[in-house]
């Protein structure tokens, strides 16, 4: 995968933390079309960034506790 889009994956991941509307990991995986390893590298990649993210069982979806502009 190109620099560039991994990129453009990542910023799409994010906005859909943002919104709360990403589902269980596997169904996320399905929707950004990578693996279940590869989605963790890239919430790790975005922690990284400093974006704080969780997975809220209640609502079944990742969550953006406070990213790197907070």
């Amino acid at each position: 995968m190109s620099h560039a889009t991994k990129a453009k994956t990542l910023d799409f991941l994010l906005e859909l933390i943002i919104n709360e509307n990403t589902g269980p990991a596997e169904d996320l995986c399905q929707r950004i079309y990578v693996s279940v390893p590869t989605l963790h590298r890239y919430l790790s990649d975005l922690r990284d960034l400093g974006h704080e993210i969780e997975y809220s069982r209640t609502r079944q979806t990742y969550i953006l506790i406070k990213n790197e502009n907070s």
